[in-house]
């Protein structure tokens, strides 16, 4: 469905989703999403996905960040705002904050988003290109047809750990310096999710919101776990509407067998939220009509 769904929500403050219930798997910002649903009258079943895992203090980074200061790179990818704040803020403790966006700076600097481009130019360093659908394939085509002769490259990390674009982007370049600040796993604590997954088998939501790729992943995982996966997937291709941030996320939903994902354009939190409750406040429209 893509960024279809564009119609406009109902007013703000208003509860258009008064008696709906919407699943969040969001582990970072989902208070925020959640009063963003509230306010519209929805309820909130948080069953979080997925742990964020801050690896800016960890030797690693530290190693990759002296490498780049002293052999700049020819070519950065910043793949995240958050990845690349957390990266800034660990180089500072270490007193190298000054040294590393020196480094950064002598090159081209490719952003994945607007998110990553943001951070970038409030670190007083300039964007030389941003993939406008904000997906990690067309960083790997520009960097092939604009930097085919790149010799250095430092590539700031994002889950999932594995990601095809990595292997892509090593191969296109003479070094590859993977600058590991965060992964995802899966939580300590899966029976939040558990239930988020019982609640969308048995009918209880109108809708699950996704954030992020491992988000989806690790949501089917936890239902295979408990022996719901396929049970999940057909309530998603039957009435629960699957909302992500942003095709990328949508991707994902895809390869899990999730047929119709939704995303708004552009891909932010407050636009899905917003997509989200355009659409089904539209599938009440049947229900009104009728009484």
């Amino acid at each position: 469905m893509g960024a279809a769904g564009d119609a406009a929500p109902g007013p703000e403050g208003v509860a258009v989703l008064a008696g709906m219930r919407v699943g969040v798997t969001a582990d970072r910002r989902w208070k925020e999403q959640a009063d963003l649903l509230r306010r519209r009258g929805a309820e909130v079943l948080h069953g979080p996905t997925l742990v964020t895992v801050d690896l800016s203090l960890d030797e690693p980074l530290r190693q990759a960040t002296a490498a780049l200061v002293d052999q700049p790179p020819d070519l950065v990818v910043v793949t995240t705002g958050f990845g690349l704040r957390l990266w800034l803020e660990a180089a500072a403790a270490w007193g190298l904050d000054g040294q590393l966006e020196a480094a950064l700076g002598a090159g081209a600097i490719v952003a994945r988003g607007a998110k990553a481009a943001s951070v970038v130019r409030g670190a007083g360093l300039q964007v030389s290109w941003r993939a406008p659908r904000e997906t990690m394939d067309e960083v790997v085509d520009h960097v092939a047809d604009a930097h085919p002769r790149c010799r250095r490259v430092a590539l700031q990390l994002f889950g999932p750990e594995v990601h095809p674009s990595t292997a892509a982007l090593r191969a296109l370049a003479g070094e590859l310096v993977e600058v590991p600040v965060y992964r995802w796993r899966l939580p300590d604590d899966p029976g939040p999710a558990q239930r988020l997954v019982e609640a969308a088998v048995a009918g209880e939501l109108e809708a699950v919101t996704f954030t992020s790729q491992p988000s989806v992943h690790h949501l089917l995982r936890i239902a295979e776990s408990i022996g719901q996966a396929d049970a999940l997937r057909a309530s998603f291709n039957g009435g629960v509407l699957a909302a992500c941030v942003g095709p990328v996320c949508a991707e994902a939903a895809r390869e899990e067998g999730i047929e119709r994902p939704v995303w708004p354009e552009p891909p932010r939190l407050v636009a899905m939220v917003r997509q989200l409750t355009a659409l089904l406040e539209a599938s009440r429209a049947p229900e009104r009509s009728g009484s």
